[in-house]
């Protein structure tokens, strides 16, 4: 079993969850997230054992900290990781809390409960902000927060058995910029989950439930569908494996989506068969549904070989899922095939780190389309020494098809420690300059329906930005102050056409952004 265990971890966290965000405002309300080559969008995701949709909430960073920092691409034989949990007593509680321009009011706060083997965390968090031209002020809530929301995790773990439960609320009440009047979002998610697993001689029995509830209205002038939409999705899993490393599984997923001009209810069923090895897993079984599935069977193969200086590994899988809503207007399906290709490789010594990665997904839905979007990137960082160091990280599409053309990311830096005042006073010092060049202008990502597209009427283009800016962190006796400087060049008087860009040509120009923080942790 002990052999299985270790294999199973491996395979689980095969990528070196390299994350690039593409922002469309300094206060992380909305944008792009693109996730080891992977572009969040109609992409279901993980934060913890909570999961998510992923039609209109695929930038995690909008939900607060308690949830955008653990997040996992969800795969068919994957549950969601647990909590590491304590081996001592302890309660700790903390507030993180930032304030900037354009009425920008962030709070994160939290409370642990830690006994041996046991935790509980309760969370809360809200933003505000105007917006720098007013386009997050609701029309009907102008006092209100644009997200809050809260957060509660269970779990703990004895010699036969672990157990795990979460639940969450996220509340979305935020004006969007339109052409007039401000349009607005008003979104609310609830979902649950719970993991339980069971050890029972030679044999361990996985199971996991969710359940992920959304209610969104949308007011645009681009949309004549300006009406809510309601999404209901649930999925159940139960796996059985043994100490020899075979896995048997079964999913049960279920997702009803429904609005003015559009209702959907799709259930699908997989059925596989996994043996682990030490450094390989693979995977084949069968899905099914009473809507046509493209592609009925589905498979994995995940490969990670460690040796002295590194890493590196590979996955290959297949399966079917929903296509997005939306994008799906123009097409008579409701599963498309997707193809997945990753690899990746760490290389590590004493003065020097590199990773790198590649993914192509090939989507396909019968004769009604077929495409890849293809993304790879490498990360250098060099050591300068025990407290500094120079890294730089660049991302770009693998082929030149039109639904791939999403953009080059550049992003350069340094980062650095040192101590005042006797050491009494300890400062981290981060610079680095992000870059974006889009090489069409037919290739768009809508920022509110949250899918890529061509479009010749409505121009959603991602504009070229080259960018700097400054963070500095200083800790006095464990309180955390933190000072960041969002477009340096503007922040310091430069007024030109280089550092004010529009990240998208529905939103607004955008400048700087200087925040103030503290976070506090308290120890009891």
């Amino acid at each position: 079993m002990k052999k299985a265990t270790l294999c199973l971890a491996l395979v689980c966290n095969t990528f070196s969850q390299e994350q690039i965000t593409i922002p469309f405002d300094w206060s992380g309300q909305n944008g792009i997230l693109i996730q080891d080559g992977i572009l969040f969008s109609n992409q279901s995701w993980s934060s913890g054992i909570l999961s998510f949709d992923g039609i209109y909430s695929s930038y995690p960073a909008r939900y607060g900290g308690h949830t955008a920092k653990k997040i996992e691409i969800s795969e068919i034989g994957n549950l969601p990781s647990f909590l590491s949990l304590p081996d001592s007593s302890l309660t700790q509680s903390f507030f993180d809390y930032y304030r900037g321009d354009y009425g920008l009011d962030k709070l994160d706060l939290g409370v642990e409960y830690q006994s041996k083997n046991k935790i509980i965390k309760i969370s809360g968090f809200k933003r505000s902000s105007f917006g720098n031209f007013a386009h997050y002020i609701h029309p009907a809530k102008s006092q209100a927060p644009i997200l809050q929301s809260y957060r509660i995790d269970y779990s703990t773990i004895n010699a036969k058995e672990q157990i795990e439960i979460s639940a969450a609320r996220y509340i979305t009440s935020s004006g969007l910029p339109d052409l007039v009047q401000n349009g607005f979002e008003n979104d609310n998610i609830i979902n649950s989950a719970i993991r339980y697993q069971r050890k029972f001689n030679q044999w361990t029995v996985d199971s996991y439930l969710s359940q992920f509830g959304q209610n969104r209205l949308l007011i645009h002038s681009l949309y004549s569908d300006s009406t809510a939409r309601f999404i209901n999705r649930n999925q159940l899993d139960v796996q059985i494996m043994n100490d020899s490393g075979f896995e048997f599984g079964l999913s049960q997923k279920f997702q009803q989506y429904n609005s003015k001009s559009q209702f959907r209810s799709l259930g699908w069923s997989s059925l596989f068969f996994r043996k682990y090895y030490k450094s390989i897993s693979l995977m084949a079984g069968m899905q099914f549904s009473e809507s046509e599935l493209y592609q009925p069977y589905i498979f994995s193969i995940n490969f990670i070989n460690e040796t002295r200086i590194g890493n590196f590994g590979l996955l290959v899988s297949s399966n079917s899922q929903p296509v997005h809503p939306d994008k799906n207007a123009s097409h008579d399906n409701e599963f498309e095939m997707r193809l997945r290709s990753s690899f990746y490789y760490n290389l590590n010594s004493r003065k020097f780190s590199l990773k790198s990665y590649m993914t192509n997904i090939n989507l396909k839905a019968g004769d009604l389309y077929n495409y890849s979007l293809g993304f790879a990137g490498v990360k250098g960082v060099l050591f300068l020494n025990d407290n500094w160091q120079i890294y730089s990280q660049i991302a770009s599409p693998l082929n030149s098809l039109t639904e791939n053309k999403i953009g080059a990311i550049m992003d350069n830096g340094l980062k650095g420690k040192f101590q005042l005042f006797q050491n009494n006073m300890k400062i981290s010092f981060h610079i680095w300059m992000d870059s974006y060049t889009n090489s069409t202008t037919i290739f768009t990502h809508d920022p509110f329906l949250q899918f890529p597209h061509e479009s010749a009427n409505n121009n959603f283009e991602i504009s070229n930005r080259n960018l700097a800016h400054l963070e500095i962190e200083s800790n006095i006796s464990g309180v955390l102050l933190h000072y960041k400087i969002y477009n340096l060049l503007n922040a310091v008087g430069v007024n030109n056409e280089d550092v004010l860009f529009k990240p998208n040509a529905i939103y607004p120009e955008i400048g700087r952004m200087m925040q103030f923080g503290v976070t506090w942790y308290f120890d009891n």
